[in-house]
């Protein structure tokens, strides 16, 4: 049977941790915690409790920023990538084992719904792809990289669950936690890129977009709000109503804030 290694990159969860884990215990193989930068609070304390492998590292701000490092330390066949405030559902982790026993799938992307801080809006969208065999993935570490994967990828229709105390789409939610990642990932993209952490990734330079947006932002603007706007009705967002058409408006908001953000950090 494949090993599974549940990959956690966190900072100051002491108020999540146990929930996440507990949930983890006895469907995977090993449990890696990296935390960003000091810790403050008693979460890798929870986190020993559970022999969880823990490792400290700089304070990046950014979890992907550890993720390279993370897979790289997983001695796991396959990876699940989850986040302190996230839990596999029962029917996710009883079915956990059997997933990784399909040879011919190299990734699944789990029912990710949206969450309004009592209830769930959306039912089979979007989704999320966080269990994938290592030797099949490729991932550079800046902020929302979406990890390349070499092979299958199937859609699965169990769910891992992620219940925050708010409502993800409300407009200052929106402001406060969307804007705030926006900065973050145009200071990723302007950095030199051998100063990013990669894992299993073969080029040596920006993709051709990645150069595009640094060259040219705000020309990009219309044509990254229309194409990702697009991408993620045709995913399922449509069949969500006007849920999936808001979230998948602020995506491509986001997108523009991000080019927005470059420019003025260039500047």
């Amino acid at each position: 049977m494949p090993k599974i290694s549940a990959c956690l990159v966190i900072y100051n969860e002491e108020a999540r941790i146990k929930k996440c884990i507990d949930s983890l215990i006895g469907a995977v193989d090993e449990i890696i915690v990296v935390h960003d930068g000091e810790c403050c609070d008693n979460t890798l304390k929870i986190c020993r409790d559970y022999n969880a492998k823990i490792f400290i590292r700089p304070h990046a701000g950014f979890m992907e920023a550890h993720l390279p490092f993370c897979f790289d330390l997983a001695q796991g066949d396959w990876l699940l990538r989850i986040d302190a405030d996230e839990y596999l559902s029962p029917e996710l982790r009883n079915n956990l084992k059997i997933l990784v026993g399909d040879g011919d799938v190299s990734a699944y992307e789990l029912l990710w719904p949206i969450w309004d801080g009592k209830k769930y809006l959306t039912k089979q969208w979007p989704r999320k792809r966080c269990l994938f065999k290592k030797n099949k993935i490729s991932f550079l570490g800046i902020p929302h990289y979406v990890i390349n994967v070499e092979g299958k990828i199937k859609k699965c229709d169990f769910t891992i669950e992620h219940k925050p105390d708010y409502n993800s789409l409300a407009w200052p939610i929106f402001l406060s936690k969307w804007i705030a990642w926006s900065k973050i990932q145009a200071q990723a993209y302007l950095k030199n890129f051998s100063c990013i952490e990669k894992y299993n990734y073969n080029g040596n330079s920006w993709s051709s977009l990645i150069k595009l947006r640094r060259k040219i932002p705000l020309l990009l603007m219309p044509f990254e709000f229309s194409i990702t706007l697009y991408k993620n009705l045709i995913s399922g967002a449509w069949e969500e109503g006007r849920v999936g058409f808001l979230y998948s408006l602020y995506c491509g908001i986001y997108r523009v804030m991000v080019n927005y953000y470059i420019f003025l950090y260039k500047k």
